[in-house]
């Protein structure tokens, strides 16, 4: 059953509609064609009786024919089983007919075309007669008959009816047929055609109940093939990342947890007067610096969120990179003194550049914080600044774990990790995002260069102010 609103119905009505319009179209000019065709076919036979009428009359003459038998020998040329000819004078009294009983067929000939024709025209014109389509061609003879100095000759074509009714006939049988042909194919056709958009659709009710188990398996390379190729891709995207939100739910919920059960500890211990006053200050410590760390993560999953949106707008001034760089170094230095590794930058001046300060320390931090975490004890972590007018390059290099190469276009996306087998750390996966994010607001780009157990290195370009 057809669905009004479905595209099969749609598909199937439209070229329905435009298949029987086209028919409806050819009807209506093989009909004007053929009504042409058929006169100008009569004409051609007018032509020819006009010339064995006039050849007769002339033997009339020659012959000396009477009268009767004038008319039994062209009684012959007179009567066609499609066509009747007249011979009449001025008054359209009958003088020859088709039969020698004039009165029982003589058709009287009207008075318009009598008097067209006695002007010296020649007449053809059709028309309903008595409810009977008929033809009707006229003109003057150039041969006398008997006393009539101008006789006229009228051929008259009937059951015309019966040709257009053959012709009609033929068409409609032809018409249905090609109709029911083309009904069946336009069927199959359509079905075939919205087969993988209804697949489609039914697999996008399964994704939007979070199930991603099925593909649609359409493999024609049109429109509707990219479509499902397209299709089946963002199903891929979605699955993976839904498989990221229940790993940064489960990561968040994790970071959260930890610290929030360390304070509570803590609380409760120094409620119930557990811990010694002299340790106290140790342990509002390190009850600060995992509020610290909660703080960071709720942050950046908010900066996350507002560059994804583009509800940051960045804020450019010039200012020194190097100088920058070096406060950086020294606020990170309690984590270089227990992780026993030293953060080195290498330039011989002070590099100017215009960018959006707070975010691009926002950058470097997350990249040296990276460095750190994945980079073994007593290492070293490089910072180098080069020259290539009109930017300055940055590269922050580490010698840890390095990064899979199939884990490379990966690790730009939020909540994405690195195998915590391998690393051993954790965290929410919202650095290297960020950074991304941060990079193409500046309209720059982020390069990474990694070997697996020998380290990684980050690059990316600010333009000289």
């Amino acid at each position: 059953m057809l669905k009004k609103n479905s595209i099969f119905s749609r598909l199937f009505i439209s070229y329905s509609l435009i298949i029987v319009l086209s028919f409806l179209l050819f009807i209506a000019v093989f009909f004007y064609l053929f009504h042409l065709n058929l006169y100008e076919e009569y004409e051609e036979i007018y032509q020819h009786q006009y010339v064995q009428v006039e050849k007769q009359l002339s033997n009339q003459k020659e012959f000396n024919w009477s009268h009767s038998e004038t008319a039994e020998i062209l009684s012959y040329s007179l009567y066609q089983p499609g066509y009747h000819i007249y011979l009449v004078d001025e008054r359209g009294d009958q003088i020859f007919g088709p039969n020698l009983n004039q009165a029982s067929t003589y058709i009287p000939i009207q008075n318009d075309i009598l008097n067209e024709v006695m002007m010296g025209n020649k007449v053809s014109e059709g028309g309903f007669e008595n409810g009977e389509l008929r033809y009707t061609i006229a003109t003057m003879l150039s041969t006398s008959i008997d006393e009539v100095e101008q006789p006229i000759m009228v051929m008259i074509f009937h059951e015309l009816n019966h040709e257009y009714q053959q012709v009609i006939w033929m068409i409609l049988v032809t018409f249905f047929i090609a109709i029911m042909f083309a009904g069946v194919v336009l069927w199959f056709m359509s079905k075939r055609i919205t087969a993988p958009l209804r697949e489609m659709s039914e697999i996008a009710r399964h994704y939007a109940k979070g199930d991603f188990s099925n593909s649609v398996r359409y493999q024609s390379n049109d429109e509707i093939g990219q479509l499902a190729k397209s299709f089946t891709h963002m199903a891929d995207e979605l699955n993976d990342l839904e498989t990221m939100r229940r790993q940064y739910i489960s990561n968040v919920s994790h970071e959260l947890r930890s610290p929030l059960t360390s304070i509570k500890g803590f609380i409760i211990a120094l409620m119930d007067g557990t811990i010694p006053n002299n340790r106290h200050d140790y342990y509002y410590r390190l009850m600060k610096e995992e509020t610290e760390r909660m703080i960071k993560l709720v942050n950046d999953t908010l900066d996350m969120n507002q560059l994804e949106e583009g509800h940051h707008k960045l804020l450019k001034t010039n200012y020194n990179l190097t100088h920058q760089i070096n406060t950086i170094i020294d606020k990170l230095e309690p984590h270089c003194t227990e992780k026993q590794l030293q953060i080195r930058l290498h330039t011989n001046r002070d590099y100017y550049v215009n960018a959006d300060k707070e975010r691009i320390e926002q950058v470097i931090v997350n990249l040296l914080h990276n460095a750190i975490q994945f980079s073994s004890s007593q290492s070293v972590v490089d910072i180098k600044l080069t020259e290539e007018r009109p930017y300055v390059y940055v590269y922050i290099q580490d010698n840890g774990i390095g990064i899979e190469e199939k884990q490379l276009d990966l690790i730009w996306r939020r909540f994405f990790k690195v195998d915590e087998a391998r690393s051993n750390k954790s965290g929410a996966g919202l650095g290297l995002a960020i950074v991304k994010s941060i990079i193409d607001l500046h309209e720059t780009e982020i390069k990474v260069q990694t070997k697996p157990g020998e380290g990684t290195t980050f690059s990316f370009n600010l333009p000289l102010n």
